[in-house]
């Protein structure tokens, strides 16, 4: 039966919130009323899933991946401690703080309980439960071992969820210091340099070349910064246009793989993202032409994204995965030399994880040589800019200073 969820008031005014099972709204009404309780508020737990994409929730209620790794271990948990799945699910549903995780769960338990396998519940939520999640809960699903393939999914997504963590505390900092000293410049230039500088004009002194810069700079701060603004929101608008493209969208992912340092980091992203899926995907006996299929779509570039599609049609007609890999020449040379040596051994998936581990160290090593790099470079970029600033001001004053002795 479908699942309710309420807020009442019993018989001393307390407010008692819950989830209760009934085959329609004013069933669950009647139930509550008999039970002597004042309804505030009755609503169906669950999404509606006759149109998938609702499942996107807004940007305070969507559900991240850090939520979906809690709910996946706890998921885990309760299977391996003997619960079947709709129980299972029913206890997690109570668990859930978020709405947003509550409602979903809901609308995967109520298919469930109408007859839907769990993974095609999953299915009608492609927002929430990616392709990796859908698969594997099949594999699990069909094999009887759905209690280990949640548990190993809990560990993959938690392994993401740490990279992830690692890469944005890395880039923070620099991120900060930038917007911060960006703002602070703009604040000089706009108010305290037109009224600082502003007074030496006032003596009929030719002004340095340093002061004069300053001044022009300041200017055009103070009388165009709604434009310099409007042209921030075309170039942010543009960049978003041209990756959505499909002529232009490769090109631009293609130039992402080239940008010094920050290349080299997203593509060994990208491949310890490839290799922890695909070794993931294998291991749980998902076959490996549907596993390539996954893992395109989970890339975020698409130059990778046609390499794999590509490496899949060729596996698909009897060729090498590691051949088809090193003739797209987009993946460092390590990658198809261990799938080389996994696919003649009959260990694929074990190479794989290995693989994944090892660009999981390059990562953490690229992403301290970056802050390293950053935050100096970011330090002396401000202080020449404040140098410049205290140098404009300071020669007039210094001109001034040796006008008035001279007088």
């Amino acid at each position: 039966m479908p699942l309710f969820e309420y807020t009442v008031l019993d018989g001393k005014g307390k407010r008692n919130k819950g989830l209760l099972d009934a085959s329609t709204a004013q069933s669950a009404r009647e139930m509550l009323r008999k039970d002597g309780f004042y309804i505030v508020s009755l609503t169906s737990a669950a999404v509606d899933t006759s149109t998938p994409h609702r499942a996107s929730f807004s940007w305070f209620g969507r559900i991240s991946r850090s939520d979906l790794a809690s709910m996946t271990r706890q998921l885990s948990t309760l299977l391996r401690a003997g619960l079947p799945l709709l129980q299972a699910l029913e206890a997690l549903i109570e668990q859930m703080e978020k709405p947003a995780i509550r409602r979903t769960l809901s609308g995967v338990r109520n298919l469930v309980y109408e007859g839907a396998s769990f993974h095609e519940a999953l299915g009608h939520y492609p927002s929430v439960f990616p392709s990796i999640y859908v698969q594997m809960c099949r594999a699990g699903e069909t094999g009887g071992f759905l209690d280990k393939i949640m548990e190993r999914l809990a560990d993959t997504l938690e392994k993401e969820v740490r990279l992830r963590g690692r890469v944005t505390a890395a880039l923070v900092y620099p991120v900060v210091m930038t917007v911060l000293g960006t703002v602070f410049l703009l604040f000089l230039f706009a108010y305290v340099v037109p009224q600082v500088v502003g007074i030496f004009t006032d003596f009929g002194q030719t002004l340095p070349v340093p002061t004069r810069v300053l001044l022009f700079l300041s200017g055009l701060v103070s009388r165009y910064w709604i434009l310099f603004l409007l042209m921030m929101g075309a170039a942010l608008v543009g960049y978003r246009a041209v990756s959505r493209s499909e002529k232009l969208g490769p090109v631009l992912d293609a130039w992402k793989l080239r940008v010094p340092l920050f290349g080299i980091l997203s593509l060994k992203l990208a491949t310890v993202r490839l290799s922890h899926i695909l070794g993931t995907l294998l291991a749980s006996g998902v076959p490996l032409i549907r596993s390539l299929d996954v893992v395109g779509d989970l890339l975020g570039n698409r130059v990778l994204a046609s390499a794999v599609r590509n490496a899949s049609q060729q596996v698909s007609q009897g060729g090498s995965l590691a051949q088809a890999f090193r003739i797209s020449g987009v993946f460092p040379p390590l990658l198809p030399r261990v799938i080389a040596v996994g696919e003649q051994s009959g260990e694929l998936s074990d190479m794989l994880t290995g693989v994944a581990e090892t660009y999981e160290e390059e990562v953490n090593r690229s992403i301290q040589a970056l802050t390293s790099i950053l935050e100096p470079a970011l330090i002396l970029v401000m202080a020449v800019a404040v140098l410049f600033v205290v140098v404009a001001i300071l020669l007039p004053i210094f001109e001034l200073n040796q006008l008035v002795r001279g007088g």
